[in-house]
């Protein structure tokens, strides 16, 4: 009970964090500059320059809408997370703006737009370490993947992708075309931060010196591999396949180490990431 009242406290204080961070990085980069990271924040975004009117409340009333929404269709899927932290990020926005009367960081879009697409990603991705999410939009993208049977990713991108369009019918052009790449950084940050950078690829080996580079993966790394049975689907013949997880900054000299154990093998390499057990990241650890 106890660790679970310290893991609960841990995921407020980050969501806490993590909400500001979003709600600084929309207030002193985005808003003055007419930049947008697309979903209902955008569109709040796009009403305060037309009109005026306050950027968190109307985020909230949207976010809010579209929540109840999905719990009407889809039950209550969000969480009390993604509430808390929905709330907690809209009404910051306007602490930041009216309260604390932040003024802007910077007027020149490049820098407001890496600065912010950067902020804005670190933020995101401390919310989504602690289990919550913001903007509501991500509940609608569940709604037209239920409904659409469009992929919840593809779902997202596309309501951000159509919220910056609008964007552009008021704002011209050029506002869209940074929005665009602020979008892009926010998203690969997201994917750094939350994945790591010293990600791990995985390699599927396959050789008639199996056991050679088994060895070498085992003894002289210090690393672990699998070995199961397979068959050649050109020629049916019975094979090994090796299976290890190797480090990023490893992968070039392991690759080099395999062929030349077999000037013959078989590589497949694709990244790999969340990898957990002995070696790696301890499964009951973030």
């Amino acid at each position: 009970m106890r660790q679970s009242k310290l893991q609960l406290f841990r995921d407020v204080f980050l969501i806490g964090v993590g909400a500001f961070a979003l709600s600084f990085s929309v207030v002193g980069f985005m808003a003055p500059n007419k930049l947008l990271d697309g979903g209902f924040t955008g569109v709040a975004i796009i009403l305060n320059a037309l009109f005026g009117t306050p950027i968190g409340v109307f985020a909230l009333a949207m976010m809010s809408g579209a929540l109840l929404l999905s719990y009407m269709l889809l039950g209550p899927s969000f969480g009390k997370k993604t509430v808390f932290a929905t709330v907690l990020f809209t009404l910051s926005i306007d602490f930041w703006d009216k309260v604390v009367r932040l003024p802007v960081v910077t007027r020149d879009l490049p820098l407001a737009v890496f600065y912010g697409g950067l902020t804005a990603g670190v933020a995101l991705a401390i919310i989504f370490h602690a289990g919550a999410s913001t903007g509501g939009t991500d509940a609608l993208a569940t709604i037209i993947k239920r409904y659409a049977g469009i992929p919840l990713g593809r779902a997202l991108l596309l309501i951000d992708v159509v919220v910056a369009f609008i964007a552009g019918l008021f704002f011209g052009p050029e506002p869209l075309m940074y929005s665009l790449i602020l979008i892009f950084i926010e998203t690969q940050v997201i994917d750094l931060v939350l994945n790591g950078i010293s990600a791990t690829e995985r390699f599927w080996i396959v050789s008639a010196r199996w056991e050679a580079i088994r060895d070498f993966i085992v003894a002289e790394m210090g690393r672990g591999a699998t070995v199961f049975e397979g068959q050649g689907g050109f020629t049916g013949e019975d094979r090994r396949v090796v299976i290890a997880y190797v480090p990023r900054r490893m992968a070039v000299s392991f690759r080099r180490r395999i062929h030349q154990i077999d000037p013959d093998v078989f590589l497949a390499v694709d990244p790999s990431t969340g990898v957990y057990g002995e070696g790696f990241k301890h499964a009951g650890h973030d």
